[in-house]
């Protein structure tokens, strides 16, 4: 689309003089759109992602685990709210910690695919490698619960065209989510708390990390203000209507 924007403005402005500013202000409109949009993963320009629910409820989602240390926190209290939470996880770490995706299971949690890399530099991949790199999670996965999961979301949110195909070959979701805690930026368990709870709304799918130790060190907390305005919150399958495994 930009190409024949440039050469439809070659032609109408060539005699102007402002034929190149205006191909030049073209293309560079065209990077920021591209730019936005890969990054941007509730702009859907690449690929469509699922944001909120279709019920009042809410689900809280985990990225970036297993981890060791604060998976098993962060269990503890979802099993003492009686709560119950989707987990992407990245295929190298549930590698090292099958024991965890089971025990995510057990406890009446949902696992979901964050690639397997999770590389820096993932949205540079070709499609093949990207194909390969989702679709070995999504094994990973299968080997420690004996499910394959339905549900994937990118890696730092970014998209592109590639996604599209990756997706389709290994028959899964995006997912994206509505509200985010900021988790990964914020060192204050309040300021997280009070971020989550001053935004949320019913529907909203909420991005939080169980790598983290604000995230444990806030669940708790931030759950009890949840309930305590009458929120309910279910697995991401329930609030979004789509089973979590195929």
């Amino acid at each position: 689309m930009s190409i024949t924007a440039i050469v439809l403005s070659s032609v109408i402005f060539w005699d102007t003089g402002f034929a190149w500013a205006i191909m030049a202000g073209i293309a560079l409109l065209y990077l920021i759109i591209v730019a936005y949009a890969s990054s941007t993963i509730q702009a859907n320009y690449f690929i469509k992602s699922v944001h909120a629910g279709k019920k009042k409820s809410i689900a809280l989602t985990f990225d970036d685990g297993p981890d060791p240390v604060f998976t098993p926190r962060i269990l503890k209290i979802l099993d003492e709210k009686n709560i119950s939470a989707t987990f992407f996880v990245i295929g190298k770490k549930a590698e090292k910690y099958p024991e965890l995706l089971q025990q995510i299971v057990d406890e009446g949690h949902e696992i979901a695919n964050h690639s397997y890399s999770h590389h820096p530099m993932i949205a540079f991949f070709s499609t093949s490698r990207l194909t390969a790199d989702i679709a070995r999670c999504s094994e990973v996965i299968q080997k420690a619960i004996g499910k394959m999961p339905a549900f994937f979301r990118p890696p730092f949110g970014v998209t592109n065209p590639r996604y599209a195909s990756a997706l389709i070959e290994n028959n899964l979701l995006s997912i994206g989510w509505s509200l985010r805690s900021m988790d990964t930026t914020t060192k204050s368990k309040n300021k997280l708390i009070d971020r989550v709870i001053s935004k949320l709304k019913h529907s909203d799918i909420v991005l939080l990390h169980d790598h983290l130790p604000v995230t444990a060190d806030a669940l708790e907390e931030l759950i009890g203000q949840i309930i305590e305005r009458d929120i309910i919150i279910q697995p991401l399958s329930k609030v979004i209507n789509k089973e979590p495994y195929v």
